[in-house]
């Protein structure tokens, strides 16, 4: 796990050491490091998964590992589109993977295709923040719909929180899963 191919930083990186990473602003390090951190914590979690464990109701209604999966890297395409492209995500783009509709879309896939799709979502973050610097990152605007302002630091830290959360639901959901015998 230490040196997944999925994760930015390896460990003769030091991946707990924040610090400047050449080519990058120190802000854009710094974010890239907790992008990497989170999502070290999510192939922590999701590795060796069976189709069986990733499609797992544990709850009536609840998530599956499958659907936070899918929704982790939907909440990262959406603020790409955001704080990228500068456009609010519409349509298909944007639809819950929650829905009693779309949860349908996210079963019977084996995990490769779960890291596929985050694979390929953050290769998109990563190319695109570092074509950016501390000035983009703390620009502030009116990302959202309401009239709060923020800014675009503000927006990947809600990707990260939303990561981190849903990291621990999928290992709450993996011991309740390990305890009732799901293979």
């Amino acid at each position: 796990m230490n040196d997944h191919p999925d994760l930015y930083l390896k460990e003769a990186d030091k991946p707990y050491v924040f610090r400047d990473l050449q080519g990058l602003s120190p802000g854009i390090s710094r974010l890239v490091f907790m992008l990497d951190y989170a999502r070290r914590g999510t192939l922590r979690e999701v590795q060796g998964l069976s189709i069986a464990q990733l499609d797992a109701q544990v709850l009536v209604r609840g998530n599956t590992i499958a659907l936070l999966l899918a929704h982790i890297a939907q909440v990262e395409a959406f603020y790409q589109a955001v704080t990228f492209h500068g456009r609010w995500p519409s349509g298909e783009e944007a639809a819950s993977v929650f829905s009693d509709e779309r949860r349908k879309r996210f079963q019977g896939q084996g995990l490769e295709h779960y890291l596929g799709v985050l694979r390929t979502v953050r290769a998109e973050t990563l190319g695109e923040l570092a074509r950016r610097d501390d000035g983009w990152l703390h620009r502030e605007y009116r990302p959202w719909r309401h009239d709060r302002p923020a800014n675009n630091f503000f927006c990947w830290f809600h990707v990260l929180e939303d990561e981190l959360r849903h990291g621990g639901q999928i290992a709450v959901l993996r011991k309740e899963l390990e305890l009732r015998g799901v293979v």
